[in-house]
């Protein structure tokens, strides 16, 4: 029985089938469908009324430039400082350094990596802080010898930015950099005024401290723009020096990414401890020098002479 059904049902789909190819051929036959088809086929196509346009752009492959530059200056950013659109400062590292490269290299723009940054207001001191130039749309990817040299020179006719060591370098190099934050530690000098009048033997006894382990919530002055996070961060060795009364010079070796400026006033008690804890007085900092970014597994070692600041 179950056979027989199928064979009827099998017809009857078969008919169904050919009465619906029976239309379609119909339909196709007719006079409008052919003028259709012409219309929006164009089978065969009809000839271009006007020539076709090829374009081509040919750009140069990127180009990195290496280096190390000094900031000899307390009132220049690293980069633009720009808030709610206003311009805070003239001019900026990145700036000042850009300008003869991208003339140099002939490059439409560049983008400016860093082992990390400073504050507007401290110097970048010692052997400089490493850089690296990745310029977009270069129509020279090497220059004559003696021009790397000629572009150093150049900038530092600015007075306040001078660069070391510019180089060609490879896109690998970038990766070194932004590994900064976590794989340098750095070196530092500030001058502090303290609450009390602190004796050289006092200042002594802060290096015998160290290592210090300090706990940073994100500074009050820059919450608005980083989230809000305790931060574990190491000062590895910290020598003072008593300069007058209530005022000393501290050489201290980081790890990358502590807030100095906390570490010496406690910012409202969100840096602990802080110097001001150490001494058992109130501390506050006039002025920061960065004067070395080095490998973390040097922490240990003493920081390197500094070279004479460039004339």
């Amino acid at each position: 029985g179950g056979e027989a059904g199928g064979g009827r049902g099998g017809e009857a789909g078969g008919a169904e089938a050919a009465d619906s190819i029976r239309s379609v051929l119909k339909a196709l036959s007719s006079e409008r469908a052919d003028q259709l088809l012409r219309a929006s086929a164009l089978c065969p196509p009809q000839p271009p009324s006007r020539p076709n346009v090829l374009s081509v752009s040919v750009e140069h492959a990127a180009v990195f430039l290496g280096g190390r530059y000094l900031k000899l200056s307390r009132q220049l950013p690293q980069t633009a400082w720009i808030i709610d659109g206003v311009r805070k400062c003239p001019s900026s590292v990145e700036e000042i350094i850009a300008a003869p490269v991208l003339k140099a290299f002939g490059a439409a723009s560049l983008k400016f990596h860093s082992a990390g940054r400073e504050d507007v207001d401290v110097r970048m001191l010692g052997l400089g802080r490493p850089f690296m130039l990745e310029l977009r749309g270069a129509h020279r990817s090497a220059l004559p010898v003696g021009g790397l040299e000629a572009l150093q020179t150049q900038i530092a006719q600015s007075g306040v930015v001078h660069v070391r060591e510019l180089r060609v370098t490879e896109a690998l190099v970038q990766s070194l950099i932004k590994e900064g934050e976590d794989g340098h530690c750095k070196d530092y000098r500030a001058v502090v005024r303290l609450g009390r009048d602190v004796s050289q033997a006092e200042l002594d006894a802060l290096g015998r401290q160290c290592p210090v382990e300090l706990a940073q919530l994100t500074p009050l002055r820059v919450l608005h723009r980083r989230s809000h996070a305790s931060r574990p961060r190491s000062v590895y060795a910290l020598r003072a020096t008593r300069l007058a009364p209530r005022f000393a010079s501290l050489d201290l070796t980081t790890q990358a990414g502590t807030y100095v400026k906390e570490f010496v006033h406690g910012d409202f008690g969100r840096t602990s401890p802080s110097l001001g804890d150490l001494l058992g007085c109130e501390a506050d900092i006039l002025q920061l020098d960065v004067l070395g970014v080095r490998p973390a597994r040097e922490s240990a070692q003493p920081p390197p002479p500094l070279p004479p600041l460039p004339e």
